[in-house]
């Protein structure tokens, strides 16, 4: 009998001296308890047994690795029951009869659990089995089905057990020479049997450490009394020297890694561990501190493979076939890895989900019917382009490249979808898992392609080839292949499965409490000791209830002996080094609760302190801790009190409130953004750039620019800056488009009417005359044509919202006809032209004289006719309500700069139908909402005010004035500025600026433009 620690290795050499006293080459075979204990010991001994230095002839495995070298060859030519096979294997057995399962067969849960119950079942014997079938129904249950998988498994598999009963068998000709079985622990029935059978059949030496607690060597100890063995009397229980406390989970890990930095000034990394009670968040946390503060580290990784990207693409990529490759979906699972085209070529992310997102996909025939459609548009618009007087090559370019890069998408989804149907039909597992292993290294890469990523993305790829590989065994089970059943394959394997992260030996270890068993080192770290989590509380077993376990007679322990290994695991961690030093915290920020000691560390504190009757609640009663307990306020209190911080971020946080400020540019920069937001003054970081170069002059440089445009500046400057100078734009996703826009249903309309006049050109209305019943008949098959166009490129929303849009807008068209009829009669109007373009498409801008210089416009007038004297009339269709255009006739002609288009409408129809003395009446046509005609007055006094606002708008753009001016009214049924309210949630704050640095003296003309009412001090 040993401790735990340096004592039990020393116990282990010295057994091993006197086996190898008169050979030093005889055969000894160290059985350690885990794979870790049994590096510790492989090392440790290479010192020397004896007087010797060094030692040779020494396998150093486990009990069921050492059952395995005796039984494999003797179960050949059966396989090992893999977590893939028994799920498999259970996945059989509940479709055949599910019994009590059946509403909940197909979850993977439920194998999940029943594999964990079949592990458990194996060991139990026959008779244990029958009282536990009589237990209840659901154990019955549990028990046949158990029955039906060993029975598919039984003939073509073996797992542990079988393993430890073959090897138990076969020990006595196996030459095994001397065993020593090092620290065991909680050993189930077959492999106590098997070392019972190794104490029968070789030489055995067991060196079992007790801890000194009576609970927590109950395992070991009826171990020792199996194999005939005394445990004697225990030691006594070792505890921590020293205790850290901190507010919360966080700052806990934080100040353990400051007291491990000093310890490494003394102390050797590979010397020292951090232990930790639970993965989450512990795990996590450790790995980031200890990276940040430069420590190095081995142990096992805090992520499985399937939270790594490579890990999760396979997965992720079957699961689209159940949504019919919705597109945003795809492009996340594309995204996270370097993924690759069908022909190996790189995919280019960033331009398909551009391209997408303009061709209106969501996702399933979308990827066929809308790139398809949007392919034959840009086409189209390339044959136009080609077609002008003066075609811009780079725009047909750009529908060159437009239209491959469609051809290229849709060709990949519609191999993606093909391959994933497929994958329904295929009918073997077998030739599952190859269909699997080449899309998968098809999309991600062959192995060698991936050294470029991190060493746990390239773990994750070859777990992921590996469970595919075996995926064959499977046929053998009489399983049908399926989708979903190789998703539930790779969910199950890949959750289990984690990269190790360094070597050990390298840098300090981190890893759970559990693998604290074997472990001799210098200072021990335990963190997390809070009672919660250590030992937390005893969750039940649906399948397997403590009532169930207790019919067993003891062959399956019942859930509150898993407590007494969770301690024993501690009470190893205070024996292996001379120096532990354990922590926990008082609170839980992500629960905001309290938390207290764990139970099993009262104890180390009662021996701190000196007080025995020192309870959990009252930890923090006694002052006479010393300098063994550290309780940490507050992350605050520490970074400024603390003597030894860990990472460089630490250091920065402490001069900034040392110093009141930090040398960083950036931070400097922020605080100044802050206070200047906050002043009067329209600064630069609310769109002050007076001074700044490269802004544009639209009076003095051959620059042009469309109404809309300027609309758009006295509408929000900050809006126009964003948008039209830096070019960016909110992303509008087609899955987010539930009906039609406006904005589109203006362009619909606008179009339908445009395509009418062009097609019957020849033969247009005389003055006053109607619209004929062909071209009121034609109208509407226009707007059935452009409306189904509009729903091919996924524009209109719901099927079922769009079909009742789409007739009032087919009913606004019919309406719209008639409504020009009459008007046209009382005004003897004549239509002569639509979309009447200027500055484009080899047309001459139309220019307006400012104060500063001359001003070129672009763009197209709606419609233009003219009436029986010669006058010309301009016609602006407007589909929206009338609302804010009332003032226009009688007192605000432009309303404060937001409706420029008219007047350089007017110029253009002058320019193309009359000289500069023709007549020109303009009005806006409201064919929805607010029917009816809205004129503005183009007289002599309007075209002076025009060139003023113009030269206003175009000298503020030119000075560099952009300030967010954020709508009057709050955002509610839709985001009016998504420029002043980016994340939707309302502008308030931004109108609160707006008001305040309106009154700054470099806004004044530009305030007495768009917001008038401002300059006289009645602006809300």
């Amino acid at each position: 009998m040993t401790g735990y620690g340096a004592e039990a290795q020393e116990q282990l050499r010295l057994a091993v001296g006197r086996a190898k006293a008169d050979d030093p080459m005889a055969q000894v075979t160290v059985l350690a308890p885990n794979n870790i204990a049994g590096v510790v010991a492989r090392r440790h001994l290479a010192r020397g047994t004896a007087d010797r230095p060094g030692v040779a002839g020494i396998e150093v495995t486990t009990l069921v690795r050492l059952a395995e070298r005796i039984a494999a060859p003797r179960l050949a030519p059966r396989r090992p029951a893999t977590r893939t096979v028994l799920a498999a294997a259970w996945r059989r057995a509940l479709s055949q009869d599910p019994g009590q399962f059946e509403d909940i067969a197909d979850h993977p849960a439920t194998v999940r659990a029943l594999v964990r119950a079949h592990a458990e079942l194996r060991d139990v014997s026959d008779e244990a089995r029958a009282a536990l079938s009589a237990a209840s129904p659901l154990c019955a249950e549990l028990v046949r089905l158990h029955s039906q998988v060993r029975e598919l498994t039984g003939d073509g598999w073996y797992d542990d057990t079988d393993l430890l009963v073959t090897a138990r068998e076969h020990v006595r000709a196996s030459a095994l020479g001397h065993c020593v079985l090092f620290l065991p622990q909680d050993l189930n029935r077959s492999e106590t049997a098997f070392a019972e059978a190794l104490g029968r059949g070789a030489e055995l030496t067991v060196i079992a450490a007790l801890t000194g607690e009576e609970r927590a060597d109950r395992d070991v100890c009826r171990l020792l009394q199996h194999l005939g063995a005394d445990p004697g009397d225990p030691p006594a229980a070792r505890t921590a020297t020293a205790v850290i406390n901190a507010s919360d989970s966080d700052d806990e890990v934080r100040c353990v890694v400051r007291d491990l930095m000093s310890t490494l000034r003394s102390t050797p990394a590979h010397r020292v561990a951090l232990l930790h009670s639970h993965a989450t968040p512990y795990g996590r946390l450790l790995h980031e501190q200890l990276a940040a503060a430069g420590v190095q580290v081995n142990g096992t990784g805090y992520r499985a493979v399937d939270e790594r990207a490579v890990g999760r693409f396979l997965p992720l990529v079957l699961a689209l076939a159940d949504r019919r490759l919705p597109r945003a979906e795809l492009f996340r699972v594309l995204s996270s890895v370097p993924s690759r085209q069908f022909d190996g070529e790189r995919i280019p992310i960033s331009p398909w989900e551009r391209l997408s997102r303009a061709a209106g996909v969501v996702g399933g025939d979308d990827w066929d019917r809308r790139l398809h459609t949007y392919r034959v548009d840009q086409r189209a618009r390339r044959a136009a382009e080609v077609n002008l007087p003066e075609p811009q090559d780079w725009l047909i370019r750009r529908c060159d490249e437009q239209a491959a890069t469609a051809r290229a998408l849709r060709g990949f989804t519609m191999r993606l979808r093909e391959e994933l149907s497929r994958a329904d039909r295929i009918g073997t597992w077998a030739e599952l898992g190859e269909w699997a292993q080449q899309l998968f290294t098809t999309l991600v890469g062959e192995l060698d392609s991936l050294r470029a990523l991190p060493a746990e993305e390239q773990y994750a790829a070859t777990a992921v080839i590996s469970i595919l590989g075996s995926l064959a065994t499977l046929d053998e089970l009489g399983v049908a292949p399926s989708l979903q059943g190789l998703r539930d394959v790779l969910d199950t394997e890949l959750a289990g499965a984690r990269a190790r992260v360094g070597r050990f030996g390298d840098g300090v270890l981190v890893a759970p409490l559990s693998a604290a068993v074997g472990l001799d080192l210098d200072v021990v770290y335990v963190i997390g000791l809070s009672e919660d989590l250590y030992p937390g509380r005893i969750r039940g077993d649906a399948l397997l209830p403590d009532r169930a376990r207790r019919v067993t007679g003891g062959e399956l322990p019942e859930r509150r002996e898993s407590l007494d290994a969770k301690h024993r695991d501690l009470l190893a961690a205070f024996g292996a080094a001379e120096r532990v030093v354990v922590s926990f915290a008082r609170g839980d920020l992500r629960r905001s609760s309290k938390r207290l000691p764990s139970r099993w560390l009262l104890p180390s504190m009662r021996a701190l302190c000196d007080d025995d009757t020192l309870t959990a609640t009252e930890w923090d009663r006694p002052a006479t801790y010393g300098d063994a307990m550290r309780t940490v306020g507050s992350f605050a209190g520490e970074l400024t009190r603390c003597s030894n911080l860990a990472t460089e971020q630490e250091w920065r946080v402490r001069q900034t409130a040392a110093a009141g400020r930090l040398d960083d540019a950036v931070v400097d920069n922020a605080v100044a953004m802050i206070h200047a937001r906050a002043s009067d003054r329209l600064t630069r970081f609310d769109g002050n750039l007076i001074g700044v170069g490269g802004l544009p002059n639209f009076a003095t440089e051959d620059r042009v620019i469309s109404p809309t445009a300027l609309e758009s500046y006295a509408t929000c400057p900050h809006g126009f800056f964003v948008e039209r100078l830096l070019g960016v734009k909110p992303l509008e996703l087609p899955e987010d488009i539930v009906v039609i826009g406006p904005a589109d249903i203006g362009n619909l309309v606008h179009e339908s009417m445009d395509q009418l006049v062009t097609e019957f050109a020849e033969r247009l209305p005389g003055p006053g005359e109607p619209w004929t019943v062909e071209q009121h008949a034609r109208l509407l098959e226009i707007f059935a044509e452009r409306a189904a166009h509009y729903q091919d490129r996924g524009l209109t929303g719901y099927p079922r919202l769009w079909a009742p849009e789409r007739d009032r807008i087919t009913r606004d068209g019919a309406r719209m006809l008639a409504a020009d009829d009459s008007w046209r009669f009382e005004h003897g109007v004549q239509v002569v032209a639509s979309e009447l373009p200027f500055g484009m498409n080899g047309r001459p801008p139309v220019t307006v004289e400012v104060a500063e210089g001359t001003v070129s416009f672009r763009g197209s007038a709606d419609l233009v006719g003219r009436r029986r004297d010669g006058a010309l009339v301009v016609i602006d269709i407007k589909t929206g309500s009338a609302r804010k255009f009332q003032d226009i006739p009688t007192s605000d002609s432009f309303c404060d700069g937001t409706k420029l288009q008219l007047p350089v409408y007017a110029h253009a129809a002058r320019r193309r139908f009359g000289d500069p003395a023709t007549p020109v009446e303009a009005s806006y046509w409201f064919v929805r909402r607010d029917l009816g005609r809205i004129p503005l007055p183009l007289s002599r006094d309007v075209e002076q005010r025009y060139s003023r606002t113009i030269s206003t708008l175009v000298r503020s753009i030119a000075a560099g004035l952009f300030p967010p001016k954020a709508p009057e009214d709050p955002d509610h049924a839709w985001v009016q500025c998504v420029y002043c309210n980016p994340d939707g949630i309302g502008h308030a704050e931004a109108r609160v600026r707006w008001k305040r640095k309106r009154q700054d003296p470099v806004l004044q003309e530009l305030v007495a433009l768009v917001e008038p009412q401002a300059s006289h001090g009645t602006a809300p």
